[in-house]
């Protein structure tokens, strides 16, 4: 496979993994349960392993020089500092005024959004998200270290994330090491497909896309003697590690990934499609605003006395529209700002120093 290419499969599947998140929080607000609320903890768990999959893909084909780190730091703020910022900041204000508002962000929870270490909602996944991007560099380089110390350096990352994934049961959820077992499982997966051959992709496509979409299959029907193993309880695990600590959950991750990655009439029509491939552009912006949409339109509801279907085709409408609107109005283009003043400030050459004067005689 060609290193670092655009993948668009990739950007459904992103697509699906907001689609789960939002599917999931319909109990939230009262309204009916159309599958297990479950489901968003698979897509948490999609959009980690994908984005350790990414980084993988994108950067470890290129040494990590100066411009290689400014370019992949400058992208990295600019695609979740703007709008979670301005979200942060706007439910804060919000929050003031309306108390009962769903993201309950006081001066002290935005110290906590501010330093990426926020429970509330949505929110505490944001945070191993963006600490994750100060800790990939290290495995990056580590890659490109001189031969004669780079499998120590594979030993010694591959024991820490060992030992993170031992101690995730004490480790606060929102950090990046309670997760990294995850991130990393999506670099390596990046690792496999550059050296996979197109042959080779060919022969796994079918089993992989069977099994991708069987999988998917139980999550919306699971059989009666499934459901807890896929649908296990939380009930005294608030961290979720039935989900994000089990390793048969994060590997069908990793092959639902793979399977999307391999080039495929069959992909390009269920992942690549313009549909999923929208939803995957607007996730992030879907992520962060569907919540406060859901709460409006269930306030509506009521308010108006809707029906419940009429409620519930209101919140996805509201959160789609505004989610579009966002990306297209404020997301893209103030992230795209932000990247190329960044890119521009670090990737900038260093002046040469003077050299010193020589006295003629």
């Amino acid at each position: 496979m060609t290193a670092g290419r655009h993948i668009p499969a990739l950007d459904g599947i992103r697509g699906l993994a907001a689609i789960l998140v939002v599917l999931s929080h319909f109990p939230t607000f009262a309204l009916p349960i159309i599958v297990n609320h479950h489901v968003g903890d698979y897509g948490v768990l999609l959009f980690f392993t994908l984005s350790g999959f990414l980084m993988g893909h994108l950067y470890l084909p290129r040494p990590p020089d100066r411009m290689a780190l400014a370019s992949y730091a400058a992208a990295r703020i600019a695609r979740i500092v703007p709008l979670y910022a301005c979200i942060s900041l706007l439910s804060f204000a919000i929050y003031r005024f309306y108390p009962d508002f769903i993201y309950p962000i006081g001066l002290v929870e935005l110290v906590r959004q501010v330093s990426f270490t926020s429970s509330v909602s949505v929110f505490w996944s944001i945070g191993p998200e963006f600490q994750f991007y100060f800790l990939f560099p290290l495995i990056w380089g580590a890659t490109y270290a001189r031969k004669a110390i780079r499998g120590w350096l594979y030993l010694a990352i591959g024991g820490a994330i060992a030992i993170c994934y031992a101690a995730s049961p004490w480790l606060p959820g929102f950090s990046a090491f309670a997760k990294m077992h995850i991130f990393m499982a999506g670099i390596l997966c990046a690792m496999l497909v550059r050296r996979l051959t197109p042959a080779q992709m060919d022969r796994l496509f079918i089993p992989l896309a069977l099994f991708s979409l069987l999988f998917l299959a139980l999550l919306a029907y699971p059989p009666a003697p499934m459901t807890d193993w896929i649908f296990p309880s939380t009930r005294h695990d608030p961290k979720h590690l039935v989900y994000y600590g089990d390793p048969l959950k994060l590997g069908a991750s990793i092959l639902i990934i793979l399977s999307a990655t391999i080039p495929h009439p069959i992909n390009d029509h269920i992942w690549g499609n313009r549909v999923m491939r929208l939803l995957g552009a607007y996730s992030f912006s879907l992520y962060l605003l569907h919540m406060p949409l859901f709460q409006l339109a269930r306030l509506t509801g009521m308010a108006f006395g809707l029906t419940v279907p009429v409620q519930i085709a209101l919140a996805l409408t509201l959160s789609i529209v505004a989610a579009a609107l966002s990306h297209e109005l404020f997301e893209r283009p103030v992230g795209n700002w932000v990247r190329r003043k960044l890119t521009t400030i670090w990737g900038r050459p260093q002046p040469a120093s003077p050299q010193p004067m020589t006295v003629e005689t």
